[in-house]
C-alpha cells in the first residue's frame, strides 16, 4: 500500500512540475496519447520524438510537452511502418532527416522522411534469407550499423522446440549492401511445444548491447560480466573496460520457479487459453541453459562520452543506474523506479511504469554536467 501510495504521489506531482523542471509528456486528445512507448530521442530541432508502439507512430512533442505531430502510422506502404511492434528510429548524421528499420514481418528497407514526416526515400536491403532489423545507427550515409537478427536452427528436446537465432552486428553501405560483420552470437531464444510457432520466450538469455562511439569503435556487452568491450569496425578486441558492476549471478532454481510464476500470472490476465495450449511449455523448462543471468540489461553512451548503464536489482519494479566515465570509474549510482532514463545534449528523458501497467514519459531540461542533472532525477526518487 505504501508503495502505491508513493507511485500515485510521483505521478501526481510530476504531472504538474517537479521543482519546476520536470514536464509530462502527453495530449488531451486520445489518438495522440502516448499508450505503450518505446526509444525516446531529441530530435535535431530539440523537439522530443518518442515511438508508440500501439499505433505505429512516431510522436512529436516541443521542450514545453505540447503534442506537436506523428509520424508513420501503421500500413504496407513506404513511410509507414508494416509491424508496429518492434521498430527502431533515429536521425540521419546530417540531422535532416528522421530514418526508422522494422523486425521480422516487417518492410525490407530503412524508411527516409523529413522532420515533419514527408518520405524523402526507402534504401533496400540486399540480404538474402529470413532476417528482422532490431536496431540500427547511421554513423554516415555509407556506413550504416545494423544488428540483424536470423533464425538458423530448431533443436528438438523430449517433447520441447528450441528455437536458434542469431545476433548480427554489421555494417552496411549506401546501396543496401553488407560490407563487414562485427559480431555473431547465437543463442536458444524460444521454446514450444510445435514447430515454427505457439512460442514462448526463454529467460536470462544473454542481452545484446552495443553503442557507437564517436569515433566508429563499438561498445559491447552481453550483460552477464562485469567489464564491457571496446572494438573497432573490424570487429578486433580494443579493450576491456572494467565497470563496477555485481559479479554474474548463477541462474537458480528459484529464479526459474520465480519466471514461472510470473509468466502464468501474466498469461492468466491476457489469454487463459493460449496459455494451456501453448503456454504450459514454461512447465518442462526446469533447467536453465543459460548459466549467469544479465545484470546489464542496458546501456547508452551520453552526449558527453560517459557511459549510462541499467542494472536489474533484486527488487521488482526498482533499476540500478551507473554513469561511469569512457575508462569505466564509477561517476555516480542511484536506484530508481523510472524503468528508462535517456540523457540527451538538451534534456533528460524518463520514463514510468504505474501501478495499473500504464507508461507515463517526462522530460527536464538539462542545467550542468550529466552528473548534477542524474542527482536531480536521483532525487524524486528519495
Amino acid at each position: 500500500m505504501r508503495k502505491i501510495l508513493f507511485l500515485l504521489i510521483l505521478v501526481t506531482t510530476l504531472f504538474v512540475t517537479i521543482n519546476g523542471n520536470f514536464i509530462f509528456l502527453n495530449s488531451p486528445n486520445s489518438e495522440e496519447e502516448l499508450i505503450y512507448p518505446g526509444k525516446m530521442l531529441e530530435g535535431p530541432d530539440k523537439n522530443i520524438y518518442i515511438y508508440d508502439s500501439h499505433d505505429a507512430f512516431i510522436k512529436v512533442f516541443s521542450p514545453e510537452g505540447k503534442f506537436l505531430r506523428k509520424i508513420g502510422g501503421k500500413g504496407e506502404g513506404p513511410g509507414q511502418f508494416k509491424r508496429s511492434d518492434a521498430a527502431d528510429f533515429g536521425f540521419t548524421a546530417d540531422s535532416k532527416s528522421i530514418y526508422f528499420t522494422e523486425y521480422f514481418q516487417g518492410h525490407k528497407w530503412i524508411t527516409f522522411l523529413d522532420l515533419e514526416g514527408k518520405l524523402k526515400k526507402t534504401l533496400k536491403y540486399d540480404f538474402p534469407g529470413n532476417y528482422g532489423i532490431l536496431r540500427s545507427f547511421i554513423y554516415h550515409k555509407d556506413m550504416i550499423f545494423l544488428q540483424r537478427e536470423r533464425p538458423v536452427k530448431e533443436i528438438r528436446k523430449g517433447d520441447i522446440y528450441y528455437s536458434h537465432y542469431i545476433s548480427e552486428l554489421i555494417i552496411m553501405n549506401s546501396k543496401g549492401r553488407e560490407t563487414s560483420t562485427i559480431l555473431t552470437r547465437e543463442n536458444p531464444n524460444t521454446i514450444s511445444f510445435i514447430r515454427n510457432g505457439g512460442d514462448t520466450g526463454l529467460p536470462f538469455v544473454p542481452k545484446f548491447l552495443w553503442a557507437i562511439t564517436k569515433k566508429g569503435n563499438i561498445l559491447f556487452t552481453d550483460g552477464t560480466k562485469n567489464h564491457l568491450k571496446l572494438l573497432n569496425r573490424e570487429g578486433k578486441l580494443l579493450k576491456r573496460i572494467s565497470v563496477p558492476v555485481a559479479s554474474p549471478q548463477p541462474v537458480t532454481k528459484k529464479d526459474l520457479a520465480n519466471w514461472r510464476k510470473n509468466r502464468k500470472e501474466a498469461f492468466s490476465r491476457k489469454n487463459r487459453s493460449w496459455y494451456k495450449e501453448f503456454g504450459s511449455v514454461i512447465d518442462k523448462y526446469t533447467k536453465s541453459i543459460f548459466k549467469y543471468k544479465p545484470l546489464v540489461f542496458g546501456m547508452s553512451l551520453t552526449p558527453a562520452g560517459n557511459i549510462l548503464l541499467q542494472c536489474r536489482t533484486d527488487k521488482k519494479d526498482l533499476y540500478d543506474y551507473l554513469l561511469t566515465d569512457e575508462s569505466g570509474k564509477l561517476l555516480m549510482k542511484f536506484t530508481s523506479l523510472f524503468s528508462k532514463i535517456k540523457i540527451t545534449k538538451n534534456y533528460i528523458i524518463v520514463r514510468l511504469f504505474t501501478e495499473d501497467e500504464e507508461t507515463e514519459i517526462f522530460i527536464t531540461n538539462r542545467l550542468g554536467s550529466e552528473e548534477k542533472d542524474l542527482i536531480e532525477v536521483k532525487n524524486i526518487n528519495m
